[in-house]
């Protein structure tokens, strides 16, 4: 079964009604405690009714999100969501006190409080993170105001849903063979490869990308709004920038973001030596940057969705038991919903929840690269089952920052082993095509998205409007150094900023799809090569949760990112793959 059941949850919308109605008194409860938590007995009632509001509160958000994400446009569901994340607005409104009540009650007696009970012990490093951020909690009336703005934070997030998914149109074109063809977010990817003509491409890009252009001034308007809360955050909580702010929490030093960026920016001749070879095989005298999607061989395979997980699961038959359980478990019936659909959110994720099994939405092409996705996002349904296994609600929440070295390392292996399996010449190319793909998209891609991210976070500080001109010529800058390409030549690719809704929904997430690349190829590279304990280490990794800082868990898994080589491995990867690549095709 392909699709979700979400009855563990709830059986219908009015059950779950029923529910939200038990959540207010929780809140009430908990803000009860205010000027309280001095008192052992009440710190510890606090954290006990704060789990079981959690655990409901778990139970109510993934129900009506992922019924909403199945259906963008059905307005009950999405009006539901944005009636829970209210009530959950509230909720760091009445509890906005515990930060900074803690801190003033001091380090010492609250350590003490946790050491002398089993139960508290399990906050111990929450207690220790909260410490160590103590200079950037403020007083608990002036959290009480910053809290009052919550409602604010997450209408950047919808107003680029609906401008990008809800109210915006498929359009339709005619293909130079008479075919007309509805261009989707979804689909337009894989119908690159499949038209017969460069101006078909042209069309079918120019016109998933219409409605970027189309609303270029609301789309910089909107993320603005995302700059200016960054800008808002990071000054009224002392730290020095957007950057900071954002890493200072997991204990990330910012110079992990700035190795990357610079071993990116600065190794860029490896990108315009693929882009030559691929021009030269395909024949193009002109390069585009949808050519990406252009295939070095013509393969038609279409894999299903039971395919792709078969194949999956053959991939990782090499692993030891426990690992080889977790991941089959991740995929299994009623827990992915496979197939796209109209008003489906876009993308693929897992979704996970403490104490509920995690929930994969995909949207499955039956491309070679669908079949990559689904073992990326078992990864991260695998990861939550090992860290809700083996760590307490209070540390289970594991850091994005560790997330994508779990879904990472997934496709590593899948792509030795298909290349293991592959008997031919087209097979072969095809796979190294994957293999030089998938860092350029993950580590070179993503890493000129994060640079995208700091430049305009840095526009705000210097007091810069932010215009879609000025959004669009770092853009701009950027795509002709990583890849020598004039993106002003093709109609609404200076909006691509626009295109990437973790721009709008998470900043500055998107570089640790390039930190954790990185890690987990170093991680897979020892677990292949039989370094003694490789594989304990990983899974001691995904069995941490969120107990630790990701920097720290990555380092015990095999992997420094505090060291500039760690991301000069991918360039050595990058250019060993190119050079494979060469020789196939000259065979």
């Amino acid at each position: 079964m392909s699709t979700w059941d979400l009855s563990i949850f709830y059986p219908n919308l009015e059950a779950w009604e029923n529910d939200l109605k038990l959540f207010p008194p929780h809140i009430e409860k908990l803000a009860s405690y205010q000027g309280k938590l001095h008192n052992f007995e009440d710190f510890k009632a606090f954290y006990q009714t704060e789990e079981e509001a959690s655990k409901l509160l778990y139970k109510l958000y993934a129900y009506i999100h992922l019924s909403s994400d199945l259906n963008l446009k059905n307005q009950v569901n999405s009006s539901k969501y944005q009636q829970l994340l209210l009530l959950l607005s509230q909720l760091n409104q009445k509890t906005s006190f515990v930060s900074p009540e803690l801190i003033s009650i001091g380090e010492e007696k609250i350590m003490s409080f946790v050491e002398k009970d089993d139960f508290l012990k399990t906050y111990k490093f929450q207690m220790q993170k909260l410490f160590f951020q103590q200079k950037h909690v403020l007083s608990a009336e002036q959290e009480k105001i910053l809290s009052n703005f919550g409602p604010t934070r997450s209408i950047p997030s919808s107003l680029y849903q609906g401008l990008a998914i809800v109210d915006a149109n498929d359009e339709k074109i005619t293909t130079s063979d008479g075919k007309e063809l509805t261009i989707t977010q979804s689909n337009y990817r894989s119908l690159i490869p499949t038209v017969p003509t460069a101006e078909d491409r042209q069309l079918i890009f120019e016109a998933a990308f219409k409605r970027y252009k189309t609303n270029k001034t609301a789309f910089a308007s909107t993320y603005n709004l995302v700059l200016q809360q960054l800008a808002a955050n990071f000054k009224s909580r002392n730290y020095t920038s957007a950057l900071e702010a954002a890493l200072f929490g997991n204990n990330i030093p910012v110079s992990v973001f700035h190795n990357l960026k610079d071993v990116a920016y600065e190794n860029t001749a490896s990108i315009k030596r693929y882009i030559k070879l691929r021009m030269k095989a395909l024949g193009l005298e002109k390069y585009h940057t949808y050519d990406r999607f252009l295939q070095l061989t013509k393969d038609e395979t279409k894999y299903s969705f039971e395919e792709a997980r078969n194949i999956f699961f053959k991939s990782i038959e090499k692993y030891d038991e426990e690992f080889k359980s977790h991941q089959k478990d991740a995929v299994k019936d009623g827990f992915v919903d496979a197939y796209p659909q109209d008003g489906k959110r876009t993308g693929a994720y897992s979704s996970g929840f403490y104490g509920y099994h995690p929930y994969i939405l995909l949207n499955h092409d039956e491309t070679l690269d669908s079949v990559f996705t689904l073992a990326h996002e078992a990864g991260h349904s695998a990861h939550t089952l090992f860290s809700n296994e083996n760590q307490p609600m209070a540390s289970a929440d594991y850091t994005i920052f560790v997330a994508e070295i779990a879904s990472t390392f997934n496709e590593h292996g899948l792509l030795d082993y298909l290349i293991s399996q592959s008997t031919s010449k087209n097979q072969k190319i095809a796979l190294l095509e994957k293999a030089l793909d998938g860092i350029m998209g993950t580590f070179f891609r993503q890493t000129l998205f994060a640079t995208f991210e700091f430049e305009a976070n840095k526009l705000v500080e210097q007091g810069i409007p932010i215009t879609d001109e000025s959004l669009s010529k770092i853009m701009i800058d950027l795509y002709k150094h990583y890849y020598d390409l004039d993106i002003t030549e093709e109609d609404g690719k200076q909006y691509v900023w626009a295109y990437i809704p973790h721009l709008f929904h998470t900043p500055f997430y998107v570089y640790q799809y390039a930190t954790s690349y990185s890690a987990s190829l170093k991680i897979y590279e020892n677990v292949k090569n039989n370094v003694p304990k490789a594989m304990e280490n990983f899974k001691g990794l995904l069995k941490s949760g969120g107990s630790d800082y990701p920097v720290n868990q990555a380092a015990k898994a095999g992997a420094d990112l505090t060291n500039k080589e760690t991301f000069m491995a991918v360039i050595t990867r990058f250019n060993s793959l190119i050079d494979q690549l060469e020789k196939v095709l000259e065979e």
